[in-house]
């Protein structure tokens, strides 16, 4: 008869890697939202940026699960960097206008 090993209670599941990606997928809505400031090729830039942090994250999920703390943070400064840098040396404007940007509609 073959043995059973007897297979010890593993520790407790930490939530530190879960809010780790939950950070990084409110980033990601950060990223998309520089479509209306940046132009495509600094927004090309920025979400392949993220997809690197994105893919450091899904490496350190077992390796390193502390981490995933600091790499949405490291994601948000450098958004914010990148955005009022950009408004600052290139005079960024936000491009989306819904047409009605201060107008007061007419009532009957």
């Amino acid at each position: 008869m073959a043995r059973r090993r007897k297979i010890g209670r593993a520790g407790a599941i930490s939530p530190v890697p879960f809010v780790g990606m939950g950070l990084m997928a409110a980033t990601l809505f950060l990223y998309v939202y520089a479509a209306v400031i940046v132009p495509w090729y600094v927004l090309i830039a920025l979400l392949l940026f993220w997809l690197f942090l994105m893919l450091e994250c899904v490496r350190a999920w077992s390796t390193r699960p502390r981490r995933l703390i600091a790499i949405p943070i490291i994601a948000t400064v450098v958004w914010a960097g990148v955005i009022i840098g950009g408004a600052f040396a290139f005079d960024w404007q936000p491009t989306w206008d819904p047409g009605f940007a201060g107008k007061v509609p007419n009532k009957p």
